[in-house]
């Protein structure tokens, strides 16, 4: 009995490695090397109701009717894609033209920093005097080596994007290709994979496609609303302010704000630590308002479109996307949380 129970330990721990290492290697290779048909597959599924109505309502051929919305949704996507990618450059273009400007501020920006530091520090005790000017003189001794590994971390991520370009560029023909293919040709494929496939295979397929759809879609809707919201917020308070290149600050930071972990705070706290050590007390209170307002908005509006959906306690949250990072890094992090949505999501049907 005890033997037969051993085995049995044995043998689910076994399938457990073998699912985990399955995975792994779908995650870390097959995944990225298949997303172009994948996504391909997904937006020809959502096209086909557009084809059918092209179809019927104007007789058009499958393959033409395929051909003329694929062709909208390039020229829709790249319209906005360009839309953005124009204001953002325009606004970065505009801020690379004050760097040489900004540069000659900071031996004046720094003196005065200093002084004000120094007058802070007279009120201090004696013994906490002595820490911050320890700490002080080594962040400025180390600043030098900072400047320099942060130049060759941009250097090398340039590098890297710029050797990545092409297979964006042949990912993104392949995608749109694929879309192309695959609508033109869905009715066939459907046949071809009901008459190879049995009953019960296509059951499962179609309850694990339904789930994938719900679990894609709601995500998605979840996390664009989120960003949407707080770029907007972003925005109004910059322009309130009056800050310059309010576009492009509220664009970067709904960006780190999107990334797990980090948030608004991110940036906005140690912006406001700065204004108030320039005296600019008045900015300072209204972005670490900014900064209430964005957390508070998010934490009120985040489980109602996540949480609720999922239906997953916090703690597996957490641990999926630790190990997500653990795994995957950052990306992981995103990517192991809805891959327990997905599993709660197929638990259920």
């Amino acid at each position: 009995m005890r033997e037969t129970a051993v085995k049995r330990f044995l043998l689910y721990v076994s399938a457990a490695a073998a699912a985990a290492a399955l995975l792994y290697v779908t995650l870390r290779f097959l995944l990225p090397w298949l997303l172009p048909f994948l996504i391909a597959a997904a937006l020809a599924a959502a096209m086909e109701p557009a084809v059918r109505g092209l179809q019927t309502r104007l007789r058009f051929k499958r393959g033409f009717a395929s051909l003329v919305l694929t062709l909208f949704l390039l020229f829709v996507l790249g319209g906005l894609l360009s839309l953005l990618l124009t204001a953002l450059t325009g606004e970065a273009y505009a801020l690379l033209r004050r760097v040489p400007a900004l540069l000659g501020m900071i031996p004046e920006t720094l003196r005065v920093l200093l002084a004000r530091l120094d007058r802070y520090s007279a009120l201090c005790p004696p013994w906490l005097r002595d820490a911050a000017e320890e700490a002080l003189t080594r962040s400025v001794t180390d600043a030098g080596a900072l400047v320099g590994t942060l130049a060759e971390r941009l250097l090398s991520v340039l590098g890297s994007f710029a050797a990545a370009l092409p297979g964006v560029f042949l990912a993104g023909a392949t995608s749109v290709l694929a879309i192309y293919f695959t609508s033109s040709s869905l009715p066939e494929l459907r046949v071809s994979f009901a008459r190879h496939a049995s009953p019960q295979t296509r059951r499962w397929m179609e309850t694990i496609r339904r789930v994938v759809a719900q679990s894609v879609s709601g995500w998605f809707r979840a996390e664009l609303t989120l960003c949407a919201v707080t770029f907007t917020e972003l925005l109004a308070g910059f322009w309130f302010l009056r800050q310059p290149y309010a576009l492009l600050l509220a664009f970067l930071i709904t960006l780190v704000d999107a990334l797990p972990v980090f948030g608004t705070g991110t940036v906005l706290l140690p912006w406001a630590l700065v204004a108030v050590l320039m005296q600019n007390t008045p900015k300072a209170l209204c972005l670490a308002l900014l900064y209430l307002v964005t957390l508070t908005v998010r934490n009120i509006l985040e489980p109602r479109l996540l949480g609720a959906v999922a239906g997953v306690p916090p703690i597996f949250s957490l641990l999926a996307m630790y190990l997500g990072f653990c795994s995957f890094g950052v990306g992981g992090m995103v990517l192991f949380p809805f891959l327990l949505l997905f599993a709660t999501q197929l638990r259920r049907q």
